[in-house]
């Protein structure tokens, strides 16, 4: 659904583009889209642009037209259907200051996994507090990790900034004798294991390999044993999308842990 929802919107860019003036970048969610990213939260009808010779913000024909505000994005090579298009770390930037936390982390993350974004860099031009939008930004840089595997991971991971934890280490590395066992989160201030448990690991015949169902569920229980077993590791809390749709189910869920966030 949400990949139909997505195309629908880069097929109204698409439609609008030889209507647009010729100082206008795509930028916002439609240069996210363009480039590839996940968006989990709504997605707008209306194709956003930046006008460089615009003042203030127009609404108008399934368009929202954005001014430069002195600052026009760079761009990126490319461009869609002959518009230019916003570069990747001035989208992600636009996305870290407009949308909420989560949804702009999910998609930022993946350019970073991509390597199309770098951090650093990034967090250099976000803008300075206390400007519109800083705050929620700086909250989207401190999730960012290139070692996050999948987009569940990105979405655990803002959650838990935004919760305040700030001691995380993904894929962390756990030696039982001549075994190593990783995984997703490791929060040394709690003595928590974090993993993202999505169905997908148990029925996807890609990450089954030769393992029946039950014997992948069998072989967790057995891994997650040994997780517990490690010095300093208190518990193992497995967090679900459906937890991190709303941010008092992971706080209950850490909370059924005895673990207080």
């Amino acid at each position: 659904m949400v990949a139909e929802i997505a195309d629908r919107h880069l097929i109204r860019a698409w439609a609008i583009a030889p209507e647009l003036p010729g100082s206008s970048v795509f930028s916002h969610q439609t240069a996210a889209l363009i480039h590839g990213w996940p968006l989990i939260g709504g997605i707008t009808d209306r194709v956003h642009v930046i006008d460089e010779t615009l003042r203030g913000v127009e609404h108008r024909a399934g368009v929202v037209r954005h001014s430069a505000a002195g600052r026009p994005p760079d761009r990126a090579p490319g461009r869609f259907d002959g518009v230019p298009v916003a570069d990747a770390v001035s989208t992600a930037v636009l996305l870290a200051t407009t949308l909420e936390p989560h949804v702009a982390a999910v998609a930022v993350d993946s350019a970073v996994r991509a390597g199309q974004v770098d951090v650093d860099r990034f967090t250099r031009a976000l803008p300075a507090g206390p400007s519109r939008g800083s705050r929620r930004a700086r909250l989207v840089s401190m999730a960012l990790d290139a070692r996050h595997e999948s987009v569940g991971e990105s979405f655990t991971a803002i959650r838990l900034i935004e919760h305040g934890v700030r001691s995380i280490e993904p894929q962390h590395e756990f030696r039982t004798g001549e075994r190593i066992d990783r995984v997703d989160f490791w929060l040394p201030d709690l003595g928590v294991v974090v993993e993202f448990d999505g169905k997908q690991k148990y029925v996807d015949p890609a990450m089954l390999g030769n393992r029946s169902p039950q014997e992948a569920l069998w072989q967790e229980k057995l891994r997650e044993d040994r997780i517990r077993s490690q010095p300093g590791v208190r518990t193992v809390i497995r967090v679900t999308w459906w937890h991190l749709l709303e941010p008092d189910r992971l706080r209950a869920l850490f909370r059924a842990h005895g673990v207080l966030l």
